[in-house]
């Protein structure tokens, strides 16, 4: 790489052999860089370059979205510009400014990897981060993008914002055994003559605790240098990409980056946040109902399942204040579920959710009303004859259109099982009820959702409900696999999930009886594990 172009003051760009004179020292995005000769965006600001007469052929890059690091290490520093503070020449050693470094978590030094537009700020980092730590991300469905193997466009480009030595930070794609697909890459930018350093900036060096006491770290002086890399680097081909399941990267304590990101369209790892499920409306200072989800998605809008990203809500907009449990983690299935959030106030809003580099999620309007629609009076299933029987009862309804059963295995993921009108207009007591004759083995959890003529809703608690049947409920029709179909025979209505030798979730799907057949092409060759909610069986990919 030999030049880059960011918003430093407005509009800056520096190259190898024309160092800008001028030593950035705040935060300022990166918007564009040259590669082999080719000047590529990261889509930030493609109108600013345009306007800046700066030719460049369109990409969108994004920061690996970093959600927790070690928090202490051998010169283990947080790079900030050295005016990021608001000291010119100085540094602020309060605990909690510029930054809280008393109690420093992981996921506050994760955040400087991830800042910026895109997560792509060239005036944050962290040098040294301790060796040894193994970051894991999931890929979603589209996996590796197999028209950009070997392209020439860049497909993960690593930024370097201090003094790296030889031993540099690791990267690799594995498949869903956690084997190493293609070959394993060190971001060794130690010498100058392979890769020249763009430009110089100025930065103070902060402890992780928020302070620093060395003029040696303060206002100082390092440079900036970039590597970038196509898949085909990496040792991915046409003939191994529909394997990778997961993105690897293994810190060395030595190298000093600003960011590591990936070109969204050849590498679907998670690029936004989606708004899964929502209420539509409230009431002060009670918990919403039904429960905000929200889920990770990559650029193809696809789910991606990975667990213990951290997704925060606040309020977009509204007067009103936010309480409850803000922070909530994405479980397996790559969902962060929100129970909890109370509003105060009595008018309308919408909430942001958001989380390292991506996207963040805007809800949709969630109106403040005095009356719900629906006051529920009971719920209640029982096992009756190998079917489940659920009874609810209202003792008030106002603009009431009908009534979804909703059944699920694990008590997150749910599936409509059908609806019953609802009366409409009520303020009396009334009683409702629905059968499932095709009940799951094993446990399973039962919940209604109330849909009213304004498009509102409300939702009773789940129940649970354990099925105790005698005999198998799912059959597997071959084992091992032929042709990497996996072929099953579903007895009652359930669930299946799939996991890798490893332990991590590739699929969940809510199966109807009958016989299905499930394509497992894009998995490698190995042992795996079906479960379902009362068996887990082992299965062979051949």
């Amino acid at each position: 790489m030999t030049r880059f172009y960011s918003d430093y003051n407005g509009f800056y760009t520096s190259a190898s052999n024309q160092i800008n004179p001028i030593l950035p020292d705040n935060s300022h995005n990166l918007l564009a860089f040259t590669y082999n000769n080719i000047t590529y965006s990261t889509g930030v600001d493609d109108a600013k370059l345009t306007a800046q007469g700066v030719s460049f052929t369109p990409q969108t890059f994004r920061a690996i979205p970093l959600n927790n690091v070690p928090t202490s290490g051998p010169s283990y520093f947080v790079a900030l510009g050295q005016l990021y503070d608001g000291i010119n020449a100085g540094v602020n050693n309060s605990s909690s400014a510029p930054f809280q470094g008393n109690p420093i978590s992981g996921a506050t030094l994760a955040s400087f990897l991830t800042d910026g537009i895109n997560g792509l700020d060239l005036g944050t980092g962290l040098a040294n981060i301790p060796a040894g730590s193994v970051l894991q991300f999931n890929l979603g469905a589209s996996g590796i993008s197999a028209t950009s193997i070997g392209d020439g466009i860049p497909d993960i480009l690593f930024v370097q914002i201090a003094d790296p030595n030889n031993v540099g930070d690791k990267i690799k794609f594995v498949n869903s055994s956690g084997a190493t697909v293609g070959t394993e890459f060190t971001f060794n930018l130690y010498s100058t003559i392979n890769f020249p350093r763009l430009a110089n900036w100025r930065a103070d060096f902060y402890n992780p605790n928020s302070t620093q006491n060395s003029s040696s770290f303060i206002n100082t002086a390092r440079y900036i240098s970039m590597l970038a890399l196509d898949l085909s680097q990496l040792g991915i081909t046409t003939a191994n990409y529909a394997s990778v399941t997961q993105l690897v990267y293994t810190t060395s304590g030595q190298s000093d980056p600003a960011f590591v990101a990936f070109n969204e369209p050849s590498v679907s790892l998670p690029s936004k946040l989606g708004v899964h499920s929502q209420p539509t409306i409230y009431q002060t200072n009670i918990a919403m109902n039904p429960e905000f989800q929200v889920r990770l998605l990559n650029s193809f809008n696809q789910p991606v399942l990975q667990a213990n990203v951290a997704i925060t809500a606040t309020v977009e907009t509204g007067n009103g204040q936010l309480a409850g449990t803000i922070t909530r983690y994405t479980d397996a299935n790559g969902i962060a579920y929100f129970n909890d959030l109370t509003l105060s106030g009595n008018n309308t809003h919408t909430l942001r959710f958001s989380s390292s580099s991506l996207n963040p999620a805007i809800s949709g309007p969630v109106i403040w009303s005095s009356l719900l629609p629906v006051r529920w009076a009971a719920f209640n299933g029982t096992l009756k004859e190998s079917a489940v029987h659920l009874s609810w009862a209202t003792n008030q309804e106002l603009s009431t259109l009908d009534f979804v059963i909703e059944r699920s295995t694990n008590g997150q993921q749910w599936t409509s099982l059908g609806k019953v009108t609802a009366a409409g207009n009520s303020s009396i007591l009334r009683t409702y009820g629905f059968v499932d004759r095709n009940p799951v083995k094993g446990t399973s959890y039962y919940r209604v959702t109330q849909q009213d003529l304004d498009g509102r809703q409300s939702r009773t608690e789940a129940i649970r409900i354990q099925n105790n049947q005698a005999g198998t409920n799912c059959k597997l029709l071959a084992n091992p696999l032929i042709a990497k179909q996996l072929q099953v025979e579903i007895k009652f209505s359930t669930s299946i999930e799939l996991f890798s030798s490893m332990g991590i979730q590739l699929l969940h799907k809510e199966l109807a009886p009958g016989r299905h057949t499930i394509s497992l092409d894009r998995y490698a060759a190995g042992m795996y594990y079906l479960r379902t909610p009362e068996k887990t069986y082992p299965i062979l990919v051949q």
